[in-house]
């Protein structure tokens, strides 16, 4: 059964819309691999796109200068009841971060350690944040272009 003009116009621009798509999520996965914001003009060898290069480039997470519990005069042992306190200092997987990211000087870090340590053992908090097969599952819709 021969099909008409319009059925297959509709088919052929239906396939070259998802391709580009395709196309533009892919770029834009690429882009973000970038870290070097490249200006008109620039001029740029090979060497510059590999991978030590461009880490170069890269804008690290800036560390607090100063200890927060300090600054507030919190001691972090009485706020293991503080479910929002003690996730910013946990990954989404649970883990507790490393003082390199979270700026607190030793004795502080053993402490939050301690008090997220027994807020888990209490039941208050869940030990780990977000199910590993649902991050995946994240990472994999974010590679796309997909929204949550």
């Amino acid at each position: 059964m021969p099909y008409d003009a319009a059925e297959l116009s509709k088919a052929s621009n239906a396939f070259n819309s998802a391709r580009v798509l395709e196309e533009a999520s892919r770029r834009k996965a690429l882009e973000q691999l970038q870290t070097r914001r490249w200006k008109g003009g620039d001029v740029y060898s090979p060497h510059d796109l590999s991978g030590p290069e461009m880490r170069k480039w890269s804008v690290a997470q800036k560390r607090p200068r100063r200890d927060v519990f300090d600054v507030l005069g919190i001691n972090p042992i009485k706020e293991y009841k503080n479910y929002a306190m003690m996730s910013e200092f946990m990954t989404d997987m649970g883990r507790i971060k490393h003082s390199k990211m979270t700026g607190l000087r030793p004795k502080n870090q053993r402490r939050i350690a301690k008090a997220i340590r027994r807020s888990i053992a209490l039941g208050l908090m869940p030990s780990v944040h977000k199910h590993p097969h649902i991050l995946a599952a994240e990472n994999v819709g974010q590679l796309y272009g997909y929204r949550q």
